[in-house]
């Protein structure tokens, strides 16, 4: 029935600002921009993550999580702390990753991951 997850919506109540911190904090590459701007796109894969506007959607402290897979997680982390950026969860080990949690400039939940050589 559900093959795989066609895309992650995160509301934000900004674009601009949103716009900013995913492409010049995060580094992503807009793919698609829909709405006059405020509704961007970025593929990974067969994954889009759909960042954007409206007065009908709102974000939500706890709402949705977006996990990014970086090469090297402690990198990662040092450059985001560089660029201001907090952690709600520091790196935290699993049986199969590590992990960081963060959130957004609208408080939407963001992880960087990077899965271990064997998981």
């Amino acid at each position: 029935m559900i093959r795989e997850v066609a895309f992650v919506a995160i509301a934000v109540s900004d674009a601009e600002r949103a716009r900013k911190f995913y492409q010049e904090t995060l580094e992503l590459k807009p793919a698609r921009t829909q709405m006059e701007g405020a509704w961007v796109e970025y593929d990974f894969g067969p994954t889009t993550i759909g960042v954007g506007c409206h007065p009908a959607w709102q974000p939500s402290r706890d709402g949705t999580t977006v996990a990014f897979e970086v090469d090297d997680i402690d990198a990662t982390i040092e450059k985001l702390k560089s660029r201001g950026v907090t952690f709600d969860i520091p790196k935290t080990e699993t049986p199969v990753c590590w992990m960081a949690q963060f959130r957004d400039s609208d408080g939407n939940k963001l992880v960087v991951h990077k899965r271990k050589a064997n998981a």
